[in-house]
């Protein structure tokens, strides 16, 4: 089975363990009406994201998906040059973000379904954007409250490409919908299992039952704001994972932090005091030791960093 990365396809087994939902960069220029930012200097980004990714190396961690799709700061030659300075694997996306926290982007606004299905189906066989560097994954997302005709047609359109080309498909999620986002892409013909449903545990309330919602449809699940407070403690997500494992669904639930080195238009727009830290060591360093604290096993946590991960970003 083959995982596309930023330097190629490898075999899933070569990943290690794997963040499934991080950012190298954040930049909503596009959405906002003013370009990306580019003030700042190549090389010394490049290098520090390298380090970045090079601290998570030194404690374990051996691929890393960067869910930054088009319009969103997805700085593809810079994110292909981080990778060939690092050990670790990156997974590029494709897709589009929701409208509820900026503007849609403005191809996807114009472009309907089969048009954004070809779009992302280029990416993934061919490249993204103006490169012949490939997408290994589909980014596709939902807004507060409910799902705009717009943003489900993206969801139809990122369910469509994954039909067509096997790539995986994962979401962002915003205070819920991961059960609307799964009635739409069953209505496409893709299972639950096909799916990665992100940021779950960060609603208002009501986390066990909706966690297990998701779960008990068949759908992979990712704990993905470890280590940010304004989104729970560590004794949050212990809780939110050990209920998962002690139901059965052990093999659906991943780990990640949401953290980004570049952010540029994000605090503008988000919640204040919501930020994305530039830390992909969080996880490894003391929130596994905490598992274990509490009683996860080292075969447990295996499984949900390297296992899962090797499955379901997988062709």
């Amino acid at each position: 089975m083959k995982v596309r990365t930023l330097c190629g396809d490898v075999e899933a087994a070569s990943l290690g363990q794997t963040l499934i939902h991080e950012h190298l960069a954040v930049d909503w220029g596009e959405m906002l009406g003013r370009p990306k930012i580019l003030d700042f200097e190549y090389h010394a980004m490049r290098d520090k994201m390298v380090n970045a990714l090079n601290a998570a190396h030194a404690l374990g961690i051996g691929a890393m998906v960067e869910c930054t799709p088009i319009g969103c700061g997805r700085y593809v030659d810079l994110f292909e040059d981080v990778a060939r300075h690092t050990q670790v694997k990156i997974i590029g996306s494709t897709g589009f973000f929701h409208e509820s926290w900026c503007p849609m982007h403005p191809i996807a606004r114009v472009f309907d379904i089969d048009m954004m299905t070809d779009l992302f189906a280029r990416e993934i066989t061919e490249g993204m954007g103006d490169t012949l560097i490939r997408a290994g994954i589909i980014k596709c997302a939902t807004g507060e409250g409910k799902v705009s005709p717009k943003e489900e047609q993206v969801l139809r359109a990122a369910a469509r490409a994954h039909k067509q080309t096997g790539c995986p498909i994962i979401t962002h999620t915003t205070g819920g919908l991961g059960n609307e986002q799964l009635d739409i892409f069953e209505s496409e013909g893709v299972a639950p299992n096909e799916i990665i449903i992100s940021h779950v545990g960060c609603e208002k309330d009501n986390w066990f039952e909706y966690s297990e919602s998701l779960l008990k449809r068949g759908a992979n699940v990712s704990f993905d704001r470890i280590g940010e407070p304004s989104f729970g403690g560590d004794e949050h997500w212990i809780a939110l994972i050990q209920n998962a494992i002690a139901k059965g669904f052990l093999n659906q639930i991943m780990m990640s932090h949401d953290a980004g080195i570049l952010i540029h238009g994000y605090n503008e727009i988000v919640n204040p005091g919501v930020e994305l830290s530039g830390d992909f060591t969080y996880i490894s360093r003391e929130f596994i030791p905490k598992l274990k604290q509490a009683g996860v096993t080292e075969e447990q946590w295996q499984v949900m960093m390297v296992e899962t991960p090797q499955r379901v970003l997988a062709f």
